[in-house]
């Protein structure tokens, strides 16, 4: 799981790829799957089981369901280069089962988002940043909760230190998040590893349209 301002940024910067209609239910979409945090719906139904071929994601007719598989491919394809930059080694599969190098590499994730966060143009998304749909019948109050967190959240000024509370929100155990910030932190202030992360959305996106044919 990247975390919000990169999925965003990501969706935004290949909308000339994806070509949807409606923003809204696009960004929408973008901004969905990780509401599982909240809503507690299993991951499987938001992300591994729902994945689907690059090419594929051009003839769905939903843009909601565009901006879903967006935000999916940019969680597989991101992983390996941040777990490169935040292990020192090549992504494993068995990484994902490791709550140590699962720390590690959420930390890096929080230090990428950071630098989106201070990047991205927000007026031109949070507008766009509304429920529109509850794939699995969720509670709409919540989902409501969810999109209105990061409309309040972006707009303030960019704080590493802000993510305790987003990590809070989600639900993410005190000590846990007491343990991310110290290596996000770490990382933060390690201006190679910085700079090799600003780096990854770029290579993300390459690789994404070499997948999708463009």
């Amino acid at each position: 799981m990247s975390f919000q301002a990169s999925h965003l940024n990501f969706a935004q910067k290949v909308i000339a790829i994806i070509k949807p209609q409606d923003l809204t239910r696009y960004f929408s979409g973008t901004l969905y799957p990780d509401s599982r945090y909240i809503t507690k719906v299993d991951r499987a139904k938001t992300h591994t089981n729902v994945r689907i071929e690059p090419k594929k994601i051009l003839n769905l007719t939903d843009d909601f369901d565009k901006g879903w598989q967006v935000h999916l491919w940019y969680d597989k394809l991101a992983l390996h280069h941040l777990d490169q930059i935040a292990l020192g080694r090549p992504y494993q599969p068995e990484d994902m089962y490791n709550p140590e190098i699962w720390i590690q590499v959420t930390g890096a994730k929080l230090v990428e988002d950071l630098f989106w966060w201070q990047n991205i143009d927000w007026p031109q998304i949070i507008p766009y940043l509304k429920f529109t749909k509850n794939p699995y019948n969720e509670d709409k109050q919540i989902l409501n909760d969810w999109y209105q967190h990061f409309i309040d959240f972006y707009p303030r000024k960019p704080d590493l230190e802000a993510y305790r509370e987003q990590a809070a929100f989600m639900g993410i155990a005190p000590e846990k998040i007491e343990r991310i910030q110290r290596f996000a932190h770490t990382l933060h202030n390690d201006q190679d590893k910085n700079l090799r992360i600003q780096k990854v959305m770029a290579q993300v996106i390459k690789e994404f349209k070499n997948l999708i044919g463009k």
